[in-house]
């Protein structure tokens, strides 16, 4: 996934680890992801502020 949190000018890679609903039924998922200034962060972020990374699936072997 693409995170980027609130007030951060830029998207960065981040690993999912769990997904819930909050209390009032809203979406967060528990996201880890390393700053642009090496900082790792992992925090529970709103669902607005991920974005799926598109890639096609890969099939078949590596050698085709």
């Amino acid at each position: 996934m693409w995170v980027r949190p609130a007030f951060t000018p830029v998207e960065m890679p981040g690993l999912v680890l769990e997904w819930r609903r909050d209390g009032e039924g809203a979406w967060r998922a528990l996201v880890t992801w390393v700053e642009t200034r090496g900082r790792v962060v992992t925090a529970w972020v709103p669902a607005e502020e991920l974005r799926p990374v598109q890639a096609p699936p890969q099939t078949g072997s590596l050698y085709g």
